[in-house]
Order: C-alpha cells, then structure tokens, then sequence
C-alpha cells in the first residue's frame, strides 16, 4: 500500500481572495497536464454581537437601583472580554467588567435567571440628572492590531426619587386597569349576545326568539382575544413587580398584590379559564352549558378586577397621605423662614 504523504503551504497574511495552483512531477519527471486549482476566500473577522436588553427596567431609575442585562454575547472566534460602560451627565465615565464573560467563549447566555446586574448604588448617583449604559466586547483577533469591538444599544435612564418612581408605576397600573376593563366588557358583549339569540336567526329556524340557536363562534373569538390580552397583561404586572425589586422598593404587601392577587389569577384565567371556554366553543356545547360557563368566567375576571380597583384606592389614599406630608413640610418651612425674618429685624431694630 503506497504511503500517504501530506503537502503542507504557508500563506503570510490571507487579507484578500488568493487563487491556489498546485502542480505534482512524478519521479520520471513528467507534470500533470491540469493542475489543481482552489480559491481561498478571505472573510473579514466579524466584531463581536452584543444582542442585550434591559429586564424589570423602564425609563427611570433610583439612585439604588440594580440593573438586570440579559440576552447574548457572541463571536465567530472568541471573546476577549466584555465591560459596561456608564457615563453620567457630567461625562464622567465608569467601566465595570461584564463578570460572565470569560476569555475564549465564544457564546455567553445571559438568561433571566442568571442576568448579569449592574448596580448603581455605589455610583452616588444624583436625582434629576440622566445616565446613560451600554456593554462593549472585544475579541481575540489583532490582525490589525488592535481586537474588533461590538456595542450593545445604549439606554438613557433618568435618575429619580423613589416617590417619582412609585408615582410613574402606579400610574402605569391604572392604565393596565383600563385595559383589563375592556377586556372584561368585551367578553361581557359577546356573552349577552350570544345568549341572547337574533330576531333573524330564529326566524330562520322556525322557533321562538329565547330558543332559536345562535353561533358560538362570536362567543369563542372573544374568549380567545380575552386570553390573549389577560396574558399579556399578567405579563406586565410582572414586570411593574420587578421594576419596584430592581430598585430596592420591593415589599410584601406589594408582592402580594401585585402577584398574588392580580398576575398570578390573571396567568391562571388566561392558560386554563379562558382556553377551556374557547374550546367549549368549538366543541358544539349547548347554549345553556356555554352561558353558565361564561358566567363562571367572568365572574372570576370580575374578582381580579375588584382587586385592582381596590388598589387603584389604596394608591389614592397613599396619594393623599403624601400630599398632606408635602404640605406639612411646606409649612414647616415657611414657619422657619418667619422665625428667621423676625429675628433678623429684631436684630436690626435700635
């Protein structure tokens, strides 16, 4: 058996496409008539991909605030390494080392439940001013001399008190409340509607108005559009949750509203209540079957709702209570100011 050999070559710097002619001469010295040809395509070194979002975090922050980075950091060699980049409205830079970015990884997974947290606390940030983050990487490779670097968006946050943002969150919540409202109203319509057959229908079928059949399919598509909507909106009560956590504002009594009183029953109409009346639907189940089931349903919707409005109260009397501190205080001073002027004239008198 003829021993396999090897034909090695060294191309100095590959910065373009190279076309490669290869030549064999046996050892009667006679050469192949068609040489062997390839081409070597060049392909540029790619900079690294920081595909990253912000978790549990708006527009606005606390001067305490932790910030969740989440998503992917990638290239087609191997990463270097990555830094967070924060700059405050004075230019005054900081850079903090992203720590799940390890020399030579190729891909780093920057999942929920492993986010990388950027805190803010030791920055001594100042309220009304506005900060600005992003997250570089650099690769491995120094062609030119220096590693490709990629940047992630770059997301402005204003600083704020922690009344601004409690104040910005539960105006949100009202607007969710809203949106829940219609939802509820609309699956109420199709229900009234539905259970209540048209003069037409009945006409068409020979029987009387209460016990001509109407068609589930209205019914069944606002079930399915209320499914929809309630998940998206247990979805955003999560997030109002973890905006207050990420900036430390978090308590039990708001966990529990905010979670167990509203997500967590809005998550549980939305993948079982509200698909099972969908089906129900489809499923040619009687008239009478379809209403009470209906009726089960919104009450249940109607429960988590009367918890909202009950929030919507609480907001406002908290709401109340900080107006009256903001005028005690507001009093407080304008008595020190009087204090100070009287003083000072008695001082001046002769």
């Amino acid at each position: 058996m003829p021993q396999r050999r090897t034909l090695v070559g060294r191309i100095a710097a590959l910065d373009a496409d190279r076309t490669i002619v290869v030549r064999f001469t046996d050892t009667d010295g006679l050469v192949n008539r068609e040489p062997m040809t390839f081409v070597l395509s060049a392909l540029p070194d790619e900079p690294p991909r920081v595909a990253l979002r912000l978790r549990g975090i708006s527009t606005a922050v606390t001067p305490r605030a932790r910030v969740p980075l989440v998503g992917t950091i990638s290239d087609d060699h191997g990463l270097a390494g990555a830094t967070v980049q924060l700059t405050m409205a004075d230019a005054v830079e900081t850079s903090l080392p992203v720590t799940r970015v390890r020399a030579g990884d190729a891909v780093v997974e920057l999942p929920a439940e492993a986010a990388e947290v950027v805190p803010l606390e030791p920055l001594g940030l100042t309220v009304g001013r506005a900060i600005t983050l992003s997250v570089t990487a650099k690769d491995t490779c120094t062609l030119d001399g220096e590693p490709n670097a990629g940047t992630s968006d770059i997301w402005s946050l204003d600083v704020v008190t922690p009344e601004s943002l409690v104040a910005m969150l539960e105006a949100r919540e009202i607007i969710l409340r809203r949106r829940y409202e219609s939802c509820v109203a609309d699956l109420t319509q199709a229900r009234d509607g539905f259970a209540t057959p048209r003069r037409d229908e009945a006409a068409a079928t020979g029987g009387d108005e209460a016990d001509g059949p109407a068609p589930a399919s209205g019914l069944g598509e606002a079930t399915s559009r209320a499914a929809g909507e309630t998940a998206e909106l247990a979805e955003a009560f999560r997030s109002i949750r973890l905006e207050f956590d990420n900036n430390q504002l978090i308590t039990p009594e708001l966990e529990a509203r905010l979670i167990t009183q509203i997500a967590d029953p809005l998550a549980s109409l939305s993948t079982a209540d509200l698909p099972a009346l969908a089906a129900a639907c489809r499923a040619g189940t009687s008239r009478p079957e379809l209403v009470r089931r209906a009726d089960l349903v919104l009450a249940r919707m109607r429960e988590v709702l009367d918890k909202m409005m009950e929030l919507e109260s609480f907001n406002e009397v908290v709401e109340l209570l900080r107006g009256m501190i903001r005028t005690q205080e507001q009093i407080r001073s304008d008595t020190l100011d009087q204090q100070k002027r009287r003083a000072r004239e008695a001082l001046e008198r002769p």
